[in-house]
């Protein structure tokens, strides 16, 4: 590999790492957004009951 190849390659790898980082923090938001419904739900469902 040259050096430019170098470059692009290492480029590619630190976009790669940031994509998955800002994915999974995107998920863990969503994750606790849904745990924070259900917590909501569930009380107001077993009153129904």
């Amino acid at each position: 590999m040259n050096n430019h190849q170098n470059a692009i390659f290492h480029q590619l790898d630190n976009f790669i790492k940031h994509s998955h980082s800002f994915a999974m923090t995107i998920f863990h938001k969503i994750t606790k957004s849904a745990k924070l419904v259900i917590l909501l739900i569930i009380p107001t469902y077993a009153k129904v009951s």
